[in-house]
């Protein structure tokens, strides 16, 4: 496991490297800025457990990453259980990160804070229920 965490902490110092410099804001791909209480963590796009399954490798790489914060990652997997278009959506947005290979465009952030909310409206409406 040790060996595990060692590679994603390389890949996310690699993405950083990539999509992040001076001049820009440090927030994660979900919107939530980058802190000491919010580290960055590394969100396989397509599930390591998926790729174990079909014999591929499962390491962390940049192409199937996404540069999340603790919060944004869990906020991911309660989306994964919740509304499975509304996860499919995000995950096909960090593959658009990742293939423009540099900091977020503004059309980027724009869907970032829209899915955002979204995300938010669905975890209320969930605590919502579950108050009931």
């Amino acid at each position: 496991m040790r060996k595990v965490h060692n590679m994603n902490n390389e890949i996310l110092r690699q993405m950083r490297k990539i999509y992040y410099d001076k001049e820009h804001e440090y927030i994660d791909w979900m919107g939530y800025k980058i802190t000491l209480e919010n580290k960055p963590s590394y969100h396989h796009i397509v599930k390591a457990e998926n790729l174990k399954e079909n014999n591929e490798d499962y390491t962390a790489t940049i192409d199937n990453g996404a540069y999340l914060g603790k919060i944004s990652h869990d906020l991911l997997h309660v989306i994964e259980k919740l509304d499975i278009d509304l996860y499919h959506t995000w995950n096909n947005l960090f593959l658009l990160i990742n293939k423009s290979r540099k900091y977020p465009t503004e059309e980027m952030w724009s869907m970032i804070y829209s899915l955002q909310e979204k995300t938010n409206e669905k975890i209320l409406e969930y605590k919502n229920t579950k108050k009931r």
